[in-house]
């Protein structure tokens, strides 16, 4: 009996050998693990796009085989291991199409299709109405808004900013800027925007939105010679509480391969704002190279998934509780998101309850937000002198200019009673009569609110870095029902002047101590590294420091400052929904 035991557990054994080695052979090549089934149908839109997973034990290759030139791939080759790539659309469509997506690794593929309606045309002209309404009683420049020949049957994206970018008297709207071929294209400060699914629709609340939780990068371009170089992306900073922050990505990070590819020429801008704005839960492995001392030590690689999360606007905050006889404040803040006010105001409790005697508010990276956000953070700033003085005045179109009686509404600073806390900002009210803002040139629209502001009422500010955006309009937002669709509607509706009605600074503020932060010394051909924020490694900071004290604490030796032969690189304005905004709710709309 122990034999025919013996001998039917080495059959067994055998047929479980046998099985594994062929399921081994099987699973060495072609392609597993993929998120669509054979032949499937998938929608797409230029508000949706598609991302597909899979696994190959090889090198892979994607393809649109039928040649459609209408939809394109964030990727289309790879080595073995688990993949992602996108699926977006170059423009909307009057007729549905297809395209066939092949996915070939190993000599085996698997197909499927991504399938574009007419955009929204049902819906359209009902929004299009809408927005034609409320642009011919807000927009600031509506004069001529309202001899615009407008077509009611378009997209409503083409609707919105086709006719507001055809106009030529909102020039504090339309902004040119350079593409990379040497042409003069603009941007818009306006913006709509169909809400999706994961958002609130209400303003001050906070809001989903897709993130990786990178606030910013900057795209860089390291050579040993001009044929030879390699394109970086450098991380500006991360948000609290993300998947950025949860893998350990850092400031100052130089991503150099994104899924295990290099960024090239075809892929700089789908992978910037893939980044910076995903528009699902995609995901993205990213590759930094350690460099220290201008020399590559090592590699760490960060797995990421965006999810749907608020961002939280407070990055950084700390305390130097003595400097050369100073208390210093510092804060990082990347918008102003008034959902985020009691975090933000709990920043300047601290700074109160520790005794701050000056502040460095960094606002490089802070493209605007909410008005009343800027409001809180000038309160605090200016404390109890600010009481009962003019924080903004605002000039709207002429229309509604003269129903107010050519008088510019005034909102005053709410250092008394803030609403949207429901209390005195007592607790928090610093009383300075100077603050150090660090700025670059995406600092905008309620940052600079922030600064003209505080100059209204003798407070002086001075700046350090780049000259800031020049944005000195606003938008009164306004949210609209269509059927079971939420459109965000942001047009620019008013300008914003100070107390002592100075608000013609749509060039920017130019800066008191000017300095490139990733070049601070203004050395040819060399990018500096950015450091950790609020360390004396940081030349912005510490430069701020050095005007307080009379001491700059930067190390003085190469080694810690960490500059590589290279430059960076402008790619066009990232003009975030909500974003470069000097937001309040609108006044009149319903």
């Amino acid at each position: 009996m122990k034999r025919i035991n013996s001998l039917v557990l080495f059959l067994l054994a055998m047929v479980v050998m046998t099985t594994s080695c062929s399921d081994d052979k099987e699973s060495s090549a072609g392609i597993t693990n993929q998120s669509w089934t054979e032949g499937e149908v998938l929608d797409i839109s230029t508000e949706k796009s598609v991302t597909v997973r899979f696994t190959t034990y090889g090198k892979w290759v994607a393809s649109i085989t039928n040649g459609a030139t209408w939809c394109k791939l964030s990727q289309n080759s790879g080595d073995k291991g688990s993949h992602s790539f996108i699926i977006s659309v170059n423009g909307k469509t009057t007729a549905e199409r297809t395209a066939t997506i092949t996915v070939n690794a190993d000599g085996r593929s698997s197909s499927f299709q991504v399938r574009q309606k007419p955009s929204g045309a049902a819906e359209d002209p009902t929004i299009n109405q809408e927005v034609d309404e409320y642009l011919s009683e807000m927009y600031l420049w509506n004069d001529e808004y309202k001899t615009l020949k407008r077509n009611l049957n378009q997209g409503y994206e083409d609707f919105f900013y086709g006719n507001l970018l055809s106009m030529t008297t909102n020039t504090l709207d339309k902004k040119p800027y350079t593409g990379n071929d040497g042409k003069t294209y603009y941007n818009l400060f306006s913006y709509i925007q169909k809400l999706p699914d994961i958002s609130q629709t209400r303003t001050i609340e906070k809001e989903l939105e897709y993130s990786f939780g990178i606030t910013g990068i900057t795209p860089v371009y390291i050579s040993s010679s001009m044929q030879d170089y390699t394109i970086y992306f450098c991380i500006q900073g991360v948000y609290p509480d993300s998947p950025a922050s949860e893998a350990g990505l850092k400031r100052g990070a130089m991503i150099r391969l994104i899924n295990g590819n290099k960024i090239t020429e075809n892929s700089i801008n789908e992978y910037y704002y893939n980044m910076l704005l995903p528009d699902a839960a995609i995901s993205y492995t990213l590759t930094e190279d350690v460099i220290e001392d201008g020399v590559i030590t090592g590699q760490k690689s960060y797995p990421l998934t965006a999810k749907a999360m608020s961002v939280n606007p407070v990055i950084f905050s700390k305390v130097n509780e003595e400097y050369a006889g100073h208390r210093i404040g510092y804060l990082v803040y990347s918008g102003f998101e008034a959902s985020f006010d009691e975090e933000l105001f709990n920043v300047f409790k601290e700074f109160k309850a520790k005794n701050v005697t000056d502040l460095i508010l960094d606002l490089r990276y802070n493209g605007g937000g909410h008005v009343i956000s800027a409001n809180l953070i000038a309160s605090c700033v200016a404390g109890s002198s600010c009481s009962d003085k003019v924080f903004a005045q605002y000039r709207y179109n002429d229309e509604r200019m003269k129903k107010l009686g050519n008088s510019r509404p005034k909102e005053m600073f709410l250092y008394d009673k803030y609403a949207n806390l429901g209390t005195s900002l007592a607790a928090g009210g610093l009383g300075l009569k100077r603050l150090y803002c660090l700025v670059g040139n995406g600092t905008a629209s309620s940052s600079e609110l922030v600064i003209n502001s505080l100059r209204g009422i003798d407070i002086k500010v001075t700046l350090i870095g780049e000259t800031t955006t020049g944005k000195n309009v606003g938008m009164e937002v306004a949210d609209m029902k269509i059927n079971d669709d939420t459109y965000r509607v942001a047009p620019i509706t008013f300008q914003s002047y100070n107390a002592i009605g100075f608000g013609e600074y749509e060039k920017g503020f130019t800066p008191d101590v000017q300095m490139d932060e990733t070049n601070p010394d203004n050395e040819q051909g060399v990018f500096y590294i950015p450091k950790e924020y609020g360390t004396n490694k940081e030349p912005l900071y510490a430069k701020a420091i050095e005007l307080i004290t009379g001491t700059n604490p930067m190390p003085k030796t190469r080694s810690v400052t960490n500059t590589l032969s290279g430059s960076t690189r402008k790619l066009p304005a990232l003009l975030r929904p909500g974003h470069y905004g000097m937001l309040k709710p609108a006044q009149t709309a319903e």
